[in-house]
């Protein structure tokens, strides 16, 4: 499944870019499905960094996300493949410069494995809701 969304930030692009490199680094907020977010690699944020996520999918089922850092261009993409907890995929962030605002734009792909992926339709609709429910608690954070 594929999903593409934008939100406009009220902040300097650098700062946006900053903030999701960042992603280990702030806490998560409460009832988030995110409950571990580590650096498991050595050194500054790049291409090869690598994270470990354990999340709580659904309330019976708590799975570990390993994730590698595929894109960095400074403040301009921010690209990572991951896999585990039963899925696979790809999350790409642009963030376009709007005269001192940013426009951040989510693109990802997820790909579930048998069973989960019988569940397709409902996921969609589900994850749909929580990446928009995603930027827009970025964008109260950041602003």
């Amino acid at each position: 499944m594929y999903f593409e969304i934008s939100k406009d930030l009220n902040l300097p692009q650098k700062e946006v870019f900053i903030f999701l490199r960042d992603k280990d680094k702030y806490m998560q907020k409460e009832g988030s499905p995110v409950l571990v977010l580590e650096q498991i690699s050595e050194g500054p944020v790049g291409i090869g960094t690598r994270y470990r996520e354990v999340v709580q999918m659904l309330p019976f089922y708590r799975g570990e996300i390993l994730s590698i850092i595929t894109r960095y261009e400074p403040y301009e993409y921010l690209e990572e493949d991951f896999s585990g907890a039963g899925m696979k995929g790809h999350l790409a962030y642009q963030f376009i410069d709007n005269n001192g605002t940013t426009e951040l734009i989510q693109r990802e792909s997820i790909f579930f494995a048998f069973p989960l992926n019988l569940l397709n339709p409902i996921i969609k609709r589900i994850f749909g809701q929580k990446i928009l429910e995603r930027l827009e608690e970025i964008k109260v954070e950041l602003e």
